[in-house]
């Protein structure tokens, strides 16, 4: 039997576990850099919440819906940019935090809504 490094196991145990539609992650439409990707994803949704504003914005009933979302690199084969624009599903986001660690992308988004 062949031994894989903890490095090797952590990158096939995020592909073939954490992000394997039948146990954690959904398929899910994903664009991004004006490409279309019908990929496995897992998200977080934080909720929704009221957003923070300034004193001089007078702008009411507006909401920041936050999630984050998993995807692994192998998938994506991009790393999405901070401040960019990623439709997951039907929804716009914009990419608050990017960050990739052993083969998965983590991606904080934040959407305002009325």
């Amino acid at each position: 039997m062949i031994m894989m490094s903890f490095k090797e196991q952590i990158k096939s145990d995020i592909k073939e576990v954490f992000h394997n539609p039948d146990e954690h992650a959904d398929i899910t439409r994903v664009k991004y850099n004006r490409r279309q990707y019908e990929i496995p994803v897992v998200i977080d949704h934080d909720g929704v919440r009221d957003r923070k504003k300034p004193s001089s914005d007078n702008a009411d009933g507006i909401f920041s819906a936050d999630l984050t979302v998993y995807i692994s690199s192998y998938d994506l084969n991009i790393m999405p940019r901070k401040n960019m624009r990623i439709e997951i599903g039907d929804d716009i986001y914009n990419i608050v935090k990017a960050g990739c660690d052993a083969g998965e992308i983590k991606l904080d988004l934040e959407m305002l809504d009325e």
